[in-house]
C-alpha cells in the first residue's frame, strides 16, 4: 500500500553555541545600563489570558467543511474497530513484552515520536493499517472527534489531540531538545574548564605575562640608566676636551718661549756681529799706544760680553731645565705610554747632563783661556812699557847725544856725523823692534779672536742641538696631544654610535614592550571573557538547575531533595572555584609586587654599581702621576670589581632562590587548597556512595515491583475487558516505573563519573602531597642556600663601603694636587716674566732677584696654605663622604651653583687677563725704552768711533808732520854735511838756526799735544754727558719699573683676597651643602611618605574602580539574563496559554545574607582604618607643605625688604 505520508516540518538551525561566534568578539567599551524598551508593555502584548490555538491567518482563513484526510480515515477505522469489537477483546501485546525487543537508553518512553528504534512502528494490527514512517508527521494524527468543552480532559481512549496542537507540541519539544543539548554542551565545558589542569595552564599563563612584564620593565630601566650613564660620560668627554683646550692654551705658551728663545739667539747674533765689528776695530788698531790701549779697552767689553754672554748661557741652561720640568710634567699628565716617556725623559736628562758638562768644561776652558789672554795682555802690556822705558832711554840717550854732538860739532863733524849714522841705525832698530812687538801683539790677538770664534761658535751649535731637541720634545708632545686628540674624537665617535645603539635597542625593546602589553591585554581580555563566559556558564547551570528543581516540585516526584542538595553542591563548587580564583589572583600580584621590590632593588644595585665604576673610570683618568699609588688602586679596584660580580651574582641568585620560595609558598598554598577540595571531593565521594548504595536498593525493590506488575500484568491480560481500565493504569505505572528506571540509570551513570573523578582527584592528591614534599625540601636548601647568599652580600657591601673610602681619599688628593699645580704653574710663569728681564742692568738684576726671592717666600707660603686647607678640605670631604648618597639627589643644584661660580671664576679671569694685557703692554713699553737705550748706547759706540777716527786722523797727520820734519831733518842735514865743508861759521849759524827749528817743532808738537789733551777731554765730558742722560732715564725707567712693581704687588693682593674669597665661599658652600642635605633629607622623607600616600590612594581607587567594574560586569550580565530569561518564560507562556502569577513573594531573611553583610562591614572596617593610616600621613604632608609655604613667603618678604631697604 502506498504511504502518502506528510513529513515532520523541520527546523533549519544548527547547533550553535557561543564559541560559534568567538571571530566576530568585539572588545568596544561597555556601554552602561539602559533600562530595555516596553518593558511594561509585556504582559499587555499577550491579547488575552488565554492563548489562541489556530493563528490570525488560520482563523480567517478557514478550512472547508470537506476536509478529510487519509490519516483521519485510519484513525475513524481504528476507532470503528475498536468500538465494535473488531478485534476480538483481545488487547494487544506489548512492545516491551515482544521477543527480540531491544531496549533503548533513551529516556523517553517506548513507541514516542522521538525513538524510531522501537518494535512497534514496524507492525500494525493484523496488518491492515501501516504505520506511519517516524519523520510523519501522521503519526500521531487523531481521529476527527468534535471539540472538546472548555476544561474537559481526555480520559485516555486514545490519541485525541488535532494536528496543529500535535505541531505545536512537537516544536514545543524540539525547543527543549535543542536546549538540552546547549545545556549538556556548556556542562561539559563546564567541566573541562574547571579540570585542574585548566586551571593550571591559565595559572601560567598569568603568572608568565606577568613576570615577562616585570623583566620587560627591568630592562627598559636598566636601559634608560644606561643612557643617562652614556650622557654623563658624554659630560666627562666635555670636560676631558675642556682640559685639552686648556693644554693647547698652554701649547701656545710654550710657542711664546720658543719666540723669546728666537729673541734672545737674535741678540746674540748682534752680539756676536758687535764683537765682530769690535775686532775689525781691533784689526784696525795696530800701530800705536793708544791703539794697544784701544784693544785692551775692547778687549775687556769682549771680556764683558763674553760674561754677559754666559750669563745668557746660564739663563738658557735654566729655561731649558724649567722647559725639561715642563716636558716631565706634561709627560707626567699622560697616562699612556708613561714608562716608555719616562725612558725618554732619563735619556734626555743624561743627554743634558752630558751637555752640561761640556758646558761647564768649556767654561772652565774659557775661563782658562781668558786667564791666559788676561796673563798674554799682561805680558803684553809689561813688555809695551819695557819697550816705552827703552824707548825712553833711548830718546834721553838720544837727546844726550844729541847735546854730546851738538857740543862737539864745533870740535869735531866727522865724528858727529858718524856718530848721527850710529844713532840713526839704533833708532831704525827701536822703531823695527816696535813693529816687531806690534805685530807679534797684533797676532795673538787675531789668535785670541780665532778662539773665541771657534768656543762662540762651538756654543752656537750646541744651543742649536739643545732647540733641535726641544723642538723635537715638543713636536713629540704635540704629536701625543694629537694622539690624544684623535683617541678623544674616536671616543666621541663610539659614544655617538653607543648612543645611536641604545637609542635603537631602547626603540626596539619599547616595540617589544607595546607588543607585550598588547598581547597582555588581549590575554587578560581573554581571560576576562573566559571568566565571563564561566561565570554565565555557572549561572546557566543554575538555572538549569533551578528549573529542574521547579520541575522537581510540580511533578512531586520524590527526587526534589536530591535535586536541591545537587543545586547546593553546585553553588558550593561555583563559591570555592571563586574563592580559589580570588586566593590565586592575590598570589599573583604579592608575588608580581615582591618582584618589583626586587626589581627595583637590582635596580639600585645596578645604579650604585655604575656610579662607582664611573668614579674608578674618573680616578684612573685624573691620578696618572701617581704611578704606583694608581697600580695598586687598580688591582684592588679589579679586585672590587670582581667581588661586585660575585656581589650581583649573589643577589641574582637571592632573588632567584626568594622568587622560587615565593613560587613554591604560593604552589604550595594552591596544593592546600587542592588538598582542602579534594578532602570535600572525599566526602561528597563517600556521600555519593551511600547514596549509589541507597539508590541500588530502590532499583532492586522497583525491579521486584516490576517484576510482580508484570506477573498482575499477564494474569490480567488473562481476565476481561472489563479491566481495561485497570491495565491503562498498570501501563501508566509501567510506564512511570520504567521512567524511575532510566532516571537511575541516568544518575547511576552520573555517580559512576563522579566517582571516577574523584578517584583521579585522589591519585592528583597523592601526586601533590609527593610534590609538596620535593618542594619543602628544595625550600628549605633555598632557605640555606638564601642565608649563605646573606652573608655574602653583607662582606661584599663592606668591601664595596671601603673602596668607596679609598676612592674619596683618592680624589682628595687629587683635587690638592691640581691647586698645587696651578699655583706653582702660576708662579713659574711669573718667575719667567722676570727672567726675560734678566738682560736689563745690574741694578734692574737686583731688584728682579730680590722679586724672585719674595715670589719664593709667598709661594712657601703659599704652600704652607696649601697643606692647611689640604687638611682642612680632608677633614671636609670626610663629612662629604658620609652624605655621599643624599648629595647624589643634590648634583642638578650643585650643577647649577657650579655654573654660577665657574661665571664668576670667567669673570675673574678676564679681570685677570686684563691685567695681564696691562701687564704686556708695560713689558713692551719696557721693551721699547730698551731700545732706546739700545739706540742711545749705539749712538754714543758711533759717537766714541767717531772720535776715535779723528783722533787717529790727527794722530796721522802729526805722524806725517814729524816724517816730514825728520825728512828735512835729514835733508837739512846733508845740507849740513855738504855746507861743513864749507864754513864752521856757516854751520855754527845754520845750527843755531836748527836749534831754533828744532825748538819751534818741539813747541809745535807741544801744542798738538794740548789739542789733542783738549779733544780728549772733550770727547770724556761728552761721554760723561751722555752717561749722565742715560742714568737719569735708566733711573726713569727704574722708577716706573718700581710702580708696575708695586702695581704688581696689588695685583697679587686682590688675587690673594679673591683666593680667599674663594676659600670663604667653599666653606660657605660647604655649610649649604650641609644645610641643603638637611633638607633634602626631609624632604626625601616627605616623598617618600607623599608617595605612600599616592600609592595607597591609587590602590584604593584601583580596587573602586575594579569593583564597580565588576559590579557594573554582573549587573549587565544579571539583566541581560534576566531579559532573556524574561523573554524566554513570555515566549513559553504564550504558547501554553498560562497566566502568570502576579503574587509578590516576600523575601525572608537568611542567615547567609546577615553573614555576607557581617563580612562586609569588617571588610569596610579594615579598608577605612588603612585609608584612616594613609589619610594621617596625607595630613602631616599638608601641614609640612602649608609650613614650607610660609617660610618662603617669610623669605620672599624679607628679600624684598632689603631690597627696598637698599633702594
Amino acid at each position: 500500500m502506498a504511504q502518502y505520508l506528510p513529513d515532520t516540518p523541520r527546523t533549519e538551525v544548527g547547533d550553535a553555541t557561543r564559541l560559534t561566534a568567538i571571530e566576530g568578539l568585539s572588545f568596544s567599551r561597555e556601554e552602561s545600563f539602559q533600562a530595555p524598551p516596553d518593558r511594561d508593555n509585556l504582559f499587555k502584548q499577550m491579547g488575552g489570558a488565554r492563548t489562541p490555538r489556530n493563528n490570525v491567518a488560520t482563523r480567517r482563513a478557514v478550512n472547508a467543511k470537506s476536509e478529510f484526510t487519509p490519516m483521519l480515515r485510519s484513525a475513524t477505522a481504528n476507532r470503528t474497530r475498536q468500538v465494535t469489537g473488531l478485534l476480538d477483546g483481545k488487547l494487544t501485546t506489548p512492545a516491551a513484552m515482544k521477543p527480540g525487543f531491544v531496549m533503548s537508553n533513551s529516556p523517553l518512553p517506548e513507541a514516542s515520536t522521538f525513538d524510531g528504534h522501537s518494535s512497534s512502528f514496524t507492525e500494525s494490527v493484523d496488518g491492515r493499517t501501516p504505520m506511519p514512517d517516524v519523520n510523519s508527521s501522521s503519526m500521531s494524527t487523531p481521529m476527527a472527534l468534535p471539540r472538546r468543552a472548555e476544561g474537559e480532559m481526555d480520559t485516555g481512549n486514545g490519541n485525541v489531540l488535532t494536528l496543529r496542537e500535535q505541531e505545536a507540541r512537537l516544536e514545543q519539544i524540539d525547543k527543549e531538545n535543542f536546549g538540552l543539548k546547549l545545556k549538556i554542551h556548556f556542562l561539559e565545558e563546564n567541566l573541562r574548564r574547571t579540570a585542574p589542569d585548566f586551571n593550571m595552564r591559565a595559572m601560567e599563563e598569568n603568572i608568565n605575562l606577568k613576570t615577562e612584564k616585570v623583566a620587560m620593565g627591568r630592562d627598559i630601566k636598566q636601559y634608560s640608566k644606561d643612557l643617562r650613564a652614556a650622557e654623563k660620560e658624554l659630560e666627562t668627554y666635555k670636560q676631558q676636551l675642556r682640559e685639552y683646550a686648556e693644554k693647547v692654551k698652554r701649547r701656545h705658551v710654550d710657542e711664546g718661549i720658543r719666540e723669546e728663545m728666537d729673541e734672545l739667539r737674535r741678540l746674540s747674533e748682534e752680539r756676536a756681529a758687535e764683537v765682530e765689528h769690535l775686532q775689525g776695530k781691533l784689526a784696525e788698531a795696530r800701530s800705536t799706544e793708544d791703539e794697544l790701549e784701544k784693544v785692551s779697552a775692547e778687549l775687556e767689553n769682549a771680556q764683558a760680553e763674553v760674561s754677559r754672554r754666559d750669563e745668557l748661557l746660564d739663563e738658557h741652561e735654566a729655561h731649558i731645565d724649567d722647559l725639561e720640568n715642563k716636558l716631565q710634567a706634561a709627560q707626567g699628565s699622560q697616562s699612556a705610554n708613561v714608562e716608555e716617556k719616562a725612558a725618554q725623559l732619563k735619556e734626555q736628562t743624561e743627554k743634558i747632563a752630558d751637555l752640561e758638562e761640556q758646558l761647564r768644561l768649556l767654561k772652565k776652558n774659557k775661563d782658562v783661556d781668558a786667564a791666559g789672554k788676561e796673563r798674554q795682555l799682561e805680558e803684553q802690556g809689561e813688555k809695551l812699557e819695557d819697550l816705552e822705558d827703552k824707548l825712553r832711554t833711548l830718546e834721553r840717550s838720544k837727546d844726550a847725544e844729541i847735546d854730546a854732538l851738538q857740543a862737539k860739532i864745533d870740535s869735531a863733524a866727522d865724528g858727529k856725523d858718524q856718530e848721527v849714522l850710529e844713532l840713526e841705525q839704533q833708532l831704525d832698530e827701536a822703531e823695527r823692534e816696535l813693529e816687531a812687538a806690534a805685530e807679534q801683539k797684533r797676532h795673538e790677538l787675531s789668535v785670541a779672536e780665532e778662539r773665541l770664534r771657534s768656543v762662540e761658535h762651538e756654543k752656537d751649535s750646541k744651543i742649536q742641538a739643545l732647540q733641535t731637541k726641544l723642538e723635537s720634545a715638543t713636536e713629540s708632545k704635540d704629536q701625543d696631544l694629537r694622539e690624544l686628540e684623535m683617541q678623544l674624537d674616536e671616543a666621541e665617535r663610539e659614544l655617538g654610535a653607543a648612543e645611536d645603539q641604545k637609542r635603537h635597542e631602547l626603540s626596539i625593546l619599547e616595540e617589544r614592550l607595546r607588543s607585550v602589553e598588547r598581547e597582555k591585554d588581549a590575554n587578560i581580555k581573554e581571560l576576562q571573557r573566559r571568566m565571563q563566559t564561566h561565570q554565565s556558564e555557572k549561572e546557566a547551570e543554575i538555572d538549569a538547575m533551578q528549573e529542574r528543581l521547579q520541575i522537581a516540585e510540580s511533578q512531586g516526584d520524590s527526587q526534589t531533595q536530591l535535586a536541591q542538595q545537587a543545586a547546593r553542591d553546585s553553588r558550593q563548587k561555583v563559591v570555592d572555584i571563586t574563592r580559589e580564583k580570588g586566593v590565586e589572583i592575590e598570589l599573583l600580584q604579592s608575588r608580581v609586587d615582591a618582584a618589583e621590590a626586587k626589581a627595583d632593588e637590582l635596580d639600585d644595585c645596578r645604579k650604585q654599581l655604575k656610579e662607582a665604576m664611573q668614579q674608578i673610570t674618573r680616578l684612573q683618568r685624573d691620578v696618572s702621576s701617581y704611578e704606583q699609588q694608581v697600580q695598586q688602586l687598580r688591582q684592588t679596584i679589579s679586585q672590587r670589581d670582581r667581588n661586585l660580580e660575585t656581589l650581583d651574582q649573589l643577589r641574582r641568585e637571592r632573588d632567584d632562590a626568594t622568587q622560587e620560595i615565593g613560587g613554591l609558598r604560593s604552589t604550595l598554598s594552591g596544593k592546600d587548597a587542592q588538598a582542602d577540595a579534594l578532602n570535600k571531593a572525599l566526602k561528597e565521594r563517600d556521600a555519593l556512595s551511600r547514596d549509589l548504595s541507597t539508590f541500588r536498593r530502590e532499583r532492586d525493590d522497583l525491579a521486584t515491583r516490576l517484576s510482580t506488575k508484570d506477573d498482575q500484568l499477564e494474569t490480567l491480560r488473562r481476565g476481561n475487558n472489563d479491566r481495561d481500565s485497570l491495565v491503562a493504569t498498570l501501563r501508566q505505572e509501567r510506564n512511570d516505573i520504567e521512567k524511575e528506571m532510566r532516571s537511575l540509570r541516568s544518575t547511576m551513570s552520573g555517580k559512576d563519573t563522579q566517582i571516577e573523578a574523584l578517584q583521579k582527584m585522589t591519585r592528583e592528591r597523592d601526586n601533590l602531597s609527593r610534590d609538596l614534599s620535593s618542594a619543602q625540601s628544595s625550600l628549605q636548601a633555598r632557605e640555606r642556600d638564601l642565608s649563605s647568599l646573606q652573608k655574602k652580600v653583607e662582606s661584599q657591601e663592606t668591601a664595596l663601603d671601603q673602596l668607596k673610602q679609598l676612592k674619596s681619599e683618592l680624589s682628595d688628593r687629587i683635587r690638592d694636587l691640581d691647586t698645587a699645580r696651578h699655583t706653582i704653574s702660576a708662579r713659574d710663569a711669573e718667575l719667567d716674566a722676570l727672567r726675560n728681564h734678566a738682560d736689563e742692568p745690574d741694578t734692574q738684576l737686583d731688584v728682579m732677584q730680590g722679586l724672585v726671592r719674595k715670589r719664593d717666600d709667598e709661594l712657601d707660603n703659599l704652600r704652607e696654605e696649601l697643606d692647611a686647607q689640604r687638611s682642612q678640605t680632608d677633614a671636609l670631604q670626610q663629612l662629604a663622604q658620609e652624605r655621599l648618597d643624599a648629595l647624589e639627589e643634590l648634583r642638578d643644584m650643585a650643577h647649577r651653583e657650579k655654573d654660577e661660580f665657574e661665571a664668576e671664576i670667567e669673570v675673574l679671569q678676564e679681570q685677570e687677563d686684563e691685567l695681564v694685557e696691562e701687564k704686556t703692554s708695560l713689558e713692551e713699553k719696557i721693551t721699547v725704552l730698551e731700545s732706546l737705550i739700545r739706540e742711545k748706547e749705539s749712538q754714543s759706540n758711533a759717537l766714541q768711533s767717531e772720535a776715535r777716527v779723528a783722533q787717529r786722523d790727527e794722530k796721522a797727520a802729526l805722524e806725517e808732520k814729524i816724517y816730514d820734519l825728520e825728512s828735512t831733518i835729514r835733508e837739512k842735514d846733508g845740507r849740513i854735511k855738504a855746507l861743513q865743508a864749507e864754513s864752521r861759521a856757516a854751520q855754527r849759524e845754520q845750527q843755531a838756526a836748527n836749534e831754533e827749528k828744532v825748538h819751534d817743532l818741539e813747541r809745535r808738537v807741544s801744542d798738538k799735544d794740548a789739542q789733542y789733551r783738549q779733544l780728549q777731554t772733550e770727547v770724556t765730558t761728552a761721554q760723561r754727558d751722555q752717561r749722565s742722560t742715560l742714568e737719569r732715564q735708566l733711573l726713569e725707567t727704574e722708577s716706573q719699573l718700581r710702580e708696575k712693581e708695586s702695581q704688581l704687588r696689588l695685583l697679587q693682593a686682590s688675587a690673594k683676597a679673591i683666593q680667599q674669597k674663594a676659600s670663604n665661599n667653599a666653606l660657605d658652600l660647604g655649610v649649604q651643602t650641609q644645610a641643603l642635605e638637611k633638607r633634602h633629607v626631609k624632604e626625601l622623607n616627605g616623598l617618600a611618605k607623599q608617595i605612600q600616600f599616592l600609592r595607597a590612594r591609587s590602590s584604593r581607587a584601583e580596587a573602586f574602580r575594579e569593583a564597580l567594574g565588576y559590579q557594573k560586569r554582573f549587573f549587565l550580565m544579571q539583566i541581560e539574563m534576566y531579559s532573556q530569561c524574561n523573554k524566554s518564560d513570555l515566549d513559553l507562556i504564550s504558547q501554553m496559554g498560562i497566566t502568570p502569577d502576579i503574587t509578590v513573594h516576600e523575601r525572608r531573611p537568611k542567615l547567609k545574607s546577615a553573614a555576607l553583610a557581617v563580612i562586609a562591614a569588617i571588610r569596610m572596617q579594615k579598608l577605612s582604618d588603612e585609608w584612616a593610616q594613609s589619610k594621617k600621613i596625607h595630613e602631616q604632608l599638608r601641614q609640612k607643605l602649608e609650613g614650607m609655604r610660609r617660610q618662603n613667603g617669610n623669605a620672599v618678604t624679607r628679600k624684598t625688604g632689603n631690597l627696598r631697604i637698599a633702594r
